[in-house]
This record gives structure tokens, sequence and C-alpha cells, in this order.
């Protein structure tokens, strides 16, 4: 079945099944925009062959069409939940099919939920699920953003007790930014693209931040997350070009093999721009 084209999503709308093939140059991408080494994926250390970065995740649920609202004012991530059973591999050809699940109301915001799943035949690779919010009663002027240190959910964070996962810390910048994302003009490259949606500052995207907490987790659990890890986070505040955030994370417990963890971000003030639970095996 090929991709399903256009129009507004709804609630149980099957969008299709078309293929996804990592290439080279979205690793070398997603290398370069996050400062990490690429020799890391040769794989020497995991696998007999390159593997791509687990996070490479995130250009898979962009692939379908009929997923977003034509009225793209203000949109930002929500929530992002993956479940990982194999590494993708560069330039093998996969099979991903998606659908939306449901739209439903948060505050003044309308999100869609949809799920993307990967497979390499019939054996599944990758589960996610993507919460994207839209703004609707909108469509011009400025997003009104909250203020981060009045927000209830950052106001209660503290820190778990447990085991403190190696930090992962950047300072994002715009050149960060354009080669994570491709190249591509939208409003996580462009400040003009930003303006559009009604930012006064280009957006780093979700995506980036998502990868951060995914890089940290990949080079503490190894294959550990590749092959069986699970993230579910929620973005809380938006990261801005030339912010330094860290990902953090403490491992809170066990069941059996598999470890329990907090994952989070945050910028130098305090302020937490991701929170988050995942799994790995150990």
């Amino acid at each position: 079945m090929s991709e399903v084209a256009g129009g507004e999503p709804f609630a149980g709308k099957d969008l299709g099944e078309n293929t996804f093939v990592c290439t080279p140059e979205m690793v070398d991408h997603y290398c370069e925009g996050l400062a990490i080494e690429p020799l890391r994926y040769a794989g020497a250390s995991l696998y007999a062959e390159r593997v791509a970065p687990a996070m490479i995740v995130g250009d898979v649920d962009g692939g379908f069409a009929g997923a977003r609202f034509a009225n793209a004012f203000g949109n930002l991530w929500m929530r992002q939940q993956w479940a990982f059973h194999q590494p993708i591999v560069p330039g093998r050809e996969y099979r991903r099919t998606s659908r939306v699940i449901d739209i439903y109301e948060w505050r003044n915001r309308t999100v869609v939920k949809q799920e993307v799943n990967l497979y390499d035949g019939d054996r599944t690779i990758v589960e996610g699920i993507h919460h994207q919010s839209y703004l609707l009663s909108q469509s011009s002027g400025k997003v009104a953003l909250r203020d981060p240190n009045k927000k209830e959910g950052v106001r209660k964070f503290e820190v778990p007790a447990g085991e403190t996962i190696m930090p992962v810390d950047k300072t994002i910048d715009l050149e960060m930014c354009g080669v994570f994302f491709h190249g591509d003009r939208n409003y996580h490259t462009d400040k003009a693209a930003s303006e559009e949606l009604g930012f006064e500052e280009v957006v780093v995207g979700g995506k980036m931040s998502m990868s951060m907490i995914g890089d940290m987790l990949e080079a503490h659990f190894g294959r550990g997350y590749y092959e069986g890890g699970v993230l579910d986070i929620k973005f809380t505040n938006i990261v801005w070009p030339d912010d330094h955030v860290t990902a953090r994370g403490v491992i809170t417990g066990h069941e059996g093999d598999t470890a329990l963890v907090t994952v989070w971000m945050e910028k130098d003030d305090g302020t937490v721009c991701v929170v988050g639970t995942a799994r790995a095996r150990t």
C-alpha cells in the first residue's frame, strides 16, 4: 500500500505504508549536528556491521502525509515514546506503517497522537508514538508561552535517588541545527520560518533534545538500549539557540535484567526542558 496523501488528521486514520532507508548522510548529519564522534557507529564495539544511532528513529515518523493539521501555527512536540528491538542498519530497506491513534485536547492545544512502526520483513524493529500539539485557535501573531518558573511540573520535579548516568551536555547553536535537520529551511533552523509560526526565535527541534537523551542512554547501556530499550519523554520547555543544555539520567531500580531510569534535560538556570522515563537491559 502506498503512502496516504493529504487531508486533515482524524482518530483512526490509516496513513499507509512505505519504505525507510537510513542513508550514510543521515548518520553524518546526526553526528555532526550533535557533535558526536561518527566512528562510534562503525560497529567494532557492538555489532559486526555499522549501525545507525538509535535515535535516528527521529527521521522515521516524519515520512507520512496526513498526520498534520494544515494550520501549523505554534505547533510543538509534546511527547515521544519509543520501543527498540533491533538497531537500524544504514543502507538497508525497511518497511514502515503509520496511523493516527487519537486526537485529544491538552490545555489550549490539540494533540495528534501518531503511531509509527518499522519492520525488517515481518520482524518489528522499532515502535513509536509521537504526540504533536497544535494551536488551532490561532493562525497569526505571537505564540504565548508560559513562564518556565511558574509551571507546576517544573516546580515539583526532584532529582531521584539512584545511580547517576554520565550526563551529555551541549551548547546548541544555529549551525548545529541546520546540519542536524539536513539543511532544510524550517522553524528549527531559520528565524524567519519560526516567526511565521508565531515564535520570536528559532525553536531547537525536540528531535535534538530527544537524541541527546537517547545518546546518553545508548552510551551507557549499548546493546541493552538498542535491543530492548524503551523511552517515554515529555517536552516541558522550549530550547533556544545558544542554550547550554544537559541530558541527565538516574537508574532508580531494576526489574530482573532491566534498568529503570528517570531521564531529564535542563538548562544552566535549572529550567527543565524534558522529563521522562526509560528502560534498558543491563
